[in-house]
């Protein structure tokens, strides 16, 4: 019995420079950036996650997520022998590679 379905993507923090702090002196080389961070998720990656997890909620399944952008996750992803997201794993098949929706669902109910 297939318990839990795994998904290996990738979901970056890109910093992004939102303004500028002026120095105590009116001077450019005083001036301070601001920055935030924004997480930025591959197309591909996105579609493949909000499809595994609609599928495991109406299944009951269990969905384990792996940000392969974190050091973790790479290492999860390396010992797995994992190259490329997205990547949905079920027991021991695999499914890499971008899929359409319906695809990814059709292979997904072949293992329940």
């Amino acid at each position: 019995m297939i318990y839990k379905i795994e998904v290996y993507v990738k979901n970056e923090e890109i910093p992004v420079r939102t303004g500028f702090v002026r120095g105590p002196i009116d001077h450019h080389c005083l001036d301070k950036d601001i920055f935030k961070t924004e997480k930025v998720m591959p197309e591909a990656d996105r579609l493949a996650l909000e499809v595994v997890n609609e599928f495991a909620k109406e299944k009951g399944v269990l969905v384990e997520v792996c940000n392969v952008s974190t050091l973790g996750g790479r290492l999860k992803a390396n010992i797995k022998r994992i190259g490329k997201t997205p990547v949905v794993i079920v027991g021991k098949d695999r499914i890499e590679g971008e899929q359409s929706s319906e695809l990814l669902k059709n292979k997904l109910k072949s293992y329940f």
